[in-house]
């Protein structure tokens, strides 16, 4: 009996080894799969990179050349025009100016400067003579940097979300001006990765270092250079973390369920769990900012917004919870929350007045859920018009194009109108405009702030605005709290419409039934 035992013993530790054994073996195969498959996902993100980064290249040259060709007295009003008109026609110049003496004279954004700006010594100047400054503050807006090229007497701000789209977590990019001739280095995108010297090289090759996935494409018509690296850990982790897991697994899975057992009973409850019980038992309440035109005062739509009380009766504000369930992937949980409560809830008041129309807020990854999608056809097959249920979305939430124009052509198509909510915040220009193809912006309130101040940003609100009437685009302007704000934007533009505490904060369903009724009669 004895012998038996310690054979089955025995016979259990080598099948123990074995296994072991056979799993360090998987683990190692498995790393080196993922390591080759990298390679190979890092060489073709940085091919897309160094191909938008020509892009952009060939379209600041164009459009500089283009600048420099316009006869006239520079910083007239024919002569700002055409820049704007430059300027709106590209997809990464942000803004244009004249240059003349070495200072900034106007832009497209600004218009006339007086006095005028001292530009400064550029960062370095280019192969083709090229003045170039490269992650400077911006005066368009206040806490951005951009890159500056200058040419002639003219210059080309560009757009710092030229490469927002292409930004790919966990890789990371860099893209860099390189001097070859003073053998310098700027980089006007993203990190540093490598070293100056590795870029002045030159080439279009792997440089791996111990931990990183590296690989460099340097152009061969222009001076740039980009970089894309992953992590080794990560490039692992990515590609073959089932096969390394599934080599461990039988070892391993008693220790980590007794572990996640003994973490989970003794962890507080974080507020994305918090979160997902108020969603479930109905904590969230859903509100709503009328918005009126301000010309006649009377109540044209209202925007669906979320509140949060909690059980302890703690207010948890939007802008803290909202970022935190888009990271933790239940935004779209949220959206569906507040589209059958728009549904429920605002039924009647929509079917009573069929002009009136309810937006919500969405996120980049509802433009992409199938349950987005069929919340929205459920509340039309209910009755209620799609043409009475808006979709707001940032600018943010757009810079993924492949996914967001399709989308919002979607939406259009099934009758929704679609708003470009915070417009002016972000990247947008007449081109980025025509390509989305929404049908109203909402301006941001930084900008309805400026009105009747001398902050630069006012001499931008004009140019917002008429790039909103040459796309016959509605406009809706944010955050108007005084009668001067109000009267600026309805002579400005014609059925101009607005929101803000100057004339309703946020209501209860019962209390927007009441705020129509009395804008309508007065």
């Amino acid at each position: 009996m004895k012998r038996i035992v310690k054979s089955q013993y025995l016979t259990m530790v080598a099948c123990m080894m074995a296994g072991v054994l056979g799993g360090v073996l998987a683990s190692a195969g498995a790393k080196m799969i993922a390591l080759n498959a990298a390679r190979g996902q890092v060489a073709q993100y940085a091919d897309n990179l160094a191909q938008r980064a020509e892009a952009i290249t060939r379209e600041t040259d164009t459009t500089l050349e283009q600048a420099n060709q316009i006869v006239g007295v520079p910083c007239s009003q024919p002569d700002l025009a055409n820049l704007r008109r430059i300027a709106f026609s590209a997809r990464y110049v942000k803004d244009m100016g004249r240059v003349i003496d070495g200072r900034l004279m106007c832009t497209t954004s600004i218009g006339a400067i007086d006095p005028p700006l001292l530009v400064g010594r550029p960062d370095f100047i280019g192969d083709r003579g090229r003045r170039i400054w490269v992650k400077v503050p911006l005066a368009l807006a206040p806490g951005i940097i951009g890159t500056i090229i200058e040419s002639g007497n003219a210059n080309a701000v560009l757009s710092p979300g030229a490469f927002l789209d292409l930004e790919f977590r966990p890789f990371r990019y860099s893209i860099a001006i390189v001097n070859l001739r003073d053998r310098t280095v700027m980089r006007s995108w993203g990190n540093r990765i490598v070293n100056d010297s590795v870029l002045i090289e030159g080439g279009n090759r792997v440089v791996d270092s111990a931990n990183d996935l590296v690989r460099i494409h340097c152009s061969e018509a222009y001076p740039i250079c980009a970089v894309a690296a992953l992590t080794r850990v990560e490039a692992v982790a990515r590609q073959s973390g089932f096969a390394v897991a599934f080599a461990v697994i039988g070892s391993a899975a008693g220790l980590l369920l007794a572990l996640s057992i003994s973490l989970l009973s003794r962890k507080p409850r974080t507020l994305i769990m918090r979160l997902a019980e108020a969603l479930r038992t109905n904590e969230i309440t859903v509100v709503y900012q009328p918005i009126v035109d301000l010309t006649s005062g009377r109540m044209v739509s209202a925007e669906a917004l979320v509140r949060w009380t909690d059980k302890s009766g703690e207010n948890i504000p939007p802008d803290v919870f909202v970022p935190v369930a888009e990271d933790k992937g239940l935004a779209g949980e949220i959206t569906v929350y507040v589209l059958r409560e728009i549904g429920r809830s605002a039924r009647s008041l929509l079917l009573a007045h069929p002009e009136l129309v309810l937006t919500i807020n969405i996120v980049a990854a509802d433009l992409d859920d199938v349950k987005f999608y069929e919340v929205l056809d459920e509340i039309v097959q209910s009755g209620l018009p799609a043409s009475q249920i808006g979709v707001e979305l940032t600018e943010r939430s757009t810079v993924v194009r492949q996914i967001a124009i399709p989308a919002i052509a979607r939406l259009r198509r099934q009758g929704h109108p679609v708003y470009l909510d915070d417009f002016g915040t972000g990247y947008s220009s007449l081109a980025y405009l025509q390509d989305l193809g929404v049908d109203a912006v909402k301006i941001d309130k930084a900008f309805t702030d400026t009105v009747g101040t001398d902050s630069v940003k006012v001499s931008i609100t004009p140019l917002i605005l008429e790039m909103a009437r040459s796309l016959h685009l509605g406009v809706v302007v944010e955050g108007i709290e005084t009668n001067e704000q109000r009267n600026y934007f309805a002579k400005a533009l014609p059925h101009c419409r607005g929101q803000g505490w100057l004339f309703s904060r946020p209501l209860t369903i019962t209390q927007l039934v009441s705020f129509y009724g009395a804008s309508m009669v007065g």
